[in-house]
């Protein structure tokens, strides 16, 4: 049997970079960055911007599923980097999507988008957005572009509201609110993992984080539709792994 062919955007970023090792052992991988990259094994690199659609429809040809991770990560300037990467750039590879006939999208959000929240109270995929910031509101663009995508054009588009990815012994574990919205390497593989393989799915927001204690975010949506299990919640996990560590953070 054939291995999916999957364009993963970004993929020398901080997310990108712990997904791909995994990622290269199930699938047929093209990286499309900004900067040469090192093959994993024998995928293909293509450097290249987001803002370039001719550069991305040809990075498109027989992909089967695309990962769109390239994007500014938090907070920034609106009009320099957030308008151009966030917006056009999500656009060009939704279009891109839909003239080179690819049949997934995968689409990095945040819980940003949700931060006006009390989080006291649990929220679920389908409450009304509550942006935090400007940089939330982009991502909210890419959900409702990614809608009608799918809706007009039969695309199958997933995005991901990913929570606070840390790796383990991350000293931010110990902050008992960080916690309950954690997402692990382990688990974030699995979600993307289960979304590429699970034909079924149309158009779908999910919380990809671990299953935590005292989590508000809510992902009986994640379980149900893509029967995930989560390995790393906080609540099944040795103690011993919220151990000092200065490494990266990412809190998208």
């Amino acid at each position: 049997m054939n291995k999916k062919k999957i364009l993963i955007t970004g993929a020398g970023g901080r997310i990108g970079s712990i997904i791909c090792p995994e990622l290269s052992e199930l699938y047929d991988l093209r990286f499309f960055d900004t900067k040469k990259l090192k093959p994993i094994k024998n995928e293909e690199i293509v450097i290249g911007s987001i803002l370039d659609i001719k550069s991305l429809q040809s990075a498109m040809e027989d992909i089967d599923v695309v990962i769109h991770l390239a994007a500014i990560s938090d907070e920034d300037d609106f009009v320099n980097k957030i308008l151009p990467i966030n917006i056009q750039g999500t656009y060009n590879v939704l279009e891109s999507a839909k003239n080179s006939k690819v049949k997934k999208v995968i689409l990095a959000s945040t819980m940003q988008t949700v931060w006006n929240y009390p989080n006291n109270k649990t929220i679920t995929t389908d409450m009304p957005s509550r942006p935090f910031n400007i940089y939330a509101c982009s991502k909210l663009f890419g959900e409702n572009l990614g809608r009608y995508y799918s809706e007009k054009f039969n695309i199958s588009v997933i995005c991901l509201r990913i929570g606070y990815m840390l790796p383990y012994g991350h000293e931010w574990l110990e902050d008992s609110e960080k916690k309950k919205s954690w997402i692990s390497p382990k688990d974030l593989i699995q979600i993307i993992n289960k979304c590429i393989d699970n034909e079924d799915l149309g158009y779908e927001i999910f919380f990809a984080i671990s299953e935590n204690e005292n989590a508000y975010l809510d992902i009986n949506n994640l379980k149900k539709k893509i029967n995930y299990e989560s390995i790393d919640g906080v609540k099944n996990i040795n103690q011993n792994m919220f151990g000092k560590s200065k490494h990266w953070a990412y809190n998208v």
